[in-house]
């Protein structure tokens, strides 16, 4: 019988050949290194047949605010398997372990970034948010920083920065939903330093304070030198504008800006000719309620509500979620049990998770996702769970 447990320190070579060939097989693996700074972050877990390691995952246990909710947000990450180990029912019997594991730290959320979407769809996780990727050329900058002015400067930054870098985070992420809060590990070791190369962060001080940031690459392809930034933060408009200054700065060395940003960018709205400016929407990670009670429990609701909704659940992977939970709101708060009346709601884990996150509005979701209610439960359900600014930028 298989067992899921702790990756010991004399496995993570292991780790480190699985998810080399997992998600990078058409490279030569890099040394490993049992000093990297990637090992400060995360959990390591591992499914064992004896001393056999079968699969091996990582997790990261995130804290966010969920509706104005401090709540822990376990990230899912590293899942791997040798093909000699796949196909057997090992990644889902580590994923079913890990949900476990997820319970019992009472972490209503789990969260992931995934290799295939349809892959994770079927054990119960789907879309958190979508976030946007710019490309142009560094000119469309030229008109949008003319009158910006030149006061306050810009300085390089690294990791003992990561408190200055983290203000403005906070200060940027204020009021979005699911959006990481940073450690300082996770500043230092993640965002400040990168998997194969560093990246470049710049920041821009006004009256001696760091009031914006810019986190990027530059990345050559055949000699066409690319400005990839990977994270733009600013306190304020001022700041923001002159982080793009700082980008535009740049006009001599790249012929192109790729800039990452949420769905919908205000960016367009500041160049003379958006048409100049190629939007990308993707994807964003998945999110999964954990436990149904726990994260119906979690929330805190619109006041002046008082209703009771039956949700029939279908969990594909978790057996105490599949079944049927009323859940009664009354001043703001609600309360989630077990019942065997008829349903007013069905649905599966993924779709629930959309509802309660508020990805879409109700009357989107009963479109898009696997969702069935009568016109009168679906008035309770779009006041109960409003869309909202749910933001996850963080890859993991």
């Amino acid at each position: 019988m298989s067992d899921y447990r702790p990756l010991p320190d004399e496995d993570r070579e292991t780790f480190h050949a699985y998810t080399s060939y997992a998600f990078s097989p058409h490279q030569e693996p890099d040394e490993f290194d049992p000093e990297a700074d990637h090992w400060k972050l995360g959990a390591d877990r591992g499914l064992y047949d004896g001393d056999d390691v079968l699969c091996v995952c990582r997790h990261y246990w995130f804290e966010t605010t969920w509706r104005g909710v401090p709540i822990e947000m376990p990230g899912l990450s590293a899942v791997a398997s040798p093909p000699e180990h796949r196909h057997g029912g090992n990644v889902r019997e580590m994923l079913l372990a890990s949900l476990k594991e997820y319970r019992e730290r009472g972490a209503p959320l789990s969260a992931l970034w995934p290799f295939k979407y349809s892959f994770y769809r079927k054990y119960g996780w789907d879309t958190t948010n979508h976030r946007g990727e710019l490309e142009f050329d560094p000119e469309v900058l030229a008109d949008v920083v003319a009158d910006v002015g030149d006061e306050g400067r810009f300085r390089k930054l690294d990791g003992d920065d990561w408190e200055a870098v983290d203000a403005v985070y906070r200060e940027q992420t204020a009021g979005e939903d699911l959006s990481i809060d940073r450690t300082e590990d996770w500043w230092r070791h993640h965002w400040f330093e990168g998997w194969d190369s560093d990246p470049y962060v710049y920041g821009w001080e006004r009256d001696g304070e760091v009031a914006g940031y810019v986190n990027y690459k530059i990345e050559s392809d055949d000699g066409d030198k690319t400005f990839a930034g990977w994270e733009l933060g600013a306190v304020d408009h001022q700041a923001f504008l002159h982080c793009l200054r700082f980008i535009y700065s740049h006009d001599s060395q790249v012929s192109t800006v790729t800039l990452h940003t949420g769905p919908d960018p205000v960016f367009l709205d500041l160049v003379d000719d958006p048409q100049n400016v190629t939007l990308r929407r993707k994807t964003g990670p998945m999110v999964r309620v954990v436990d149904v009670v726990d994260a119906l429990e979690t929330i805190p609701y619109p006041s002046g509500i008082e209703t009771s909704l039956v949700f029939d659940v279908d969990d594909p992977l978790a057996d105490w979620n599949d079944g049927r939970f009323e859940l009664v709101v009354e001043d703001g708060t609600g309360t989630c049990t077990s019942t065997d009346a008829a349903p007013d709601v069905t649905l599966d884990i993924a779709a629930l998770s959309q509802l309660v996150i508020g990805y879409r509005p109700v009357s989107r979701l009963v479109k898009t996702a696997d969702i069935e209610a009568a016109r009168p439960a679906r008035e309770d359900l779009g006041a109960l769970f409003p869309p909202r600014n749910v933001f996850c930028r963080d890859s993991f």
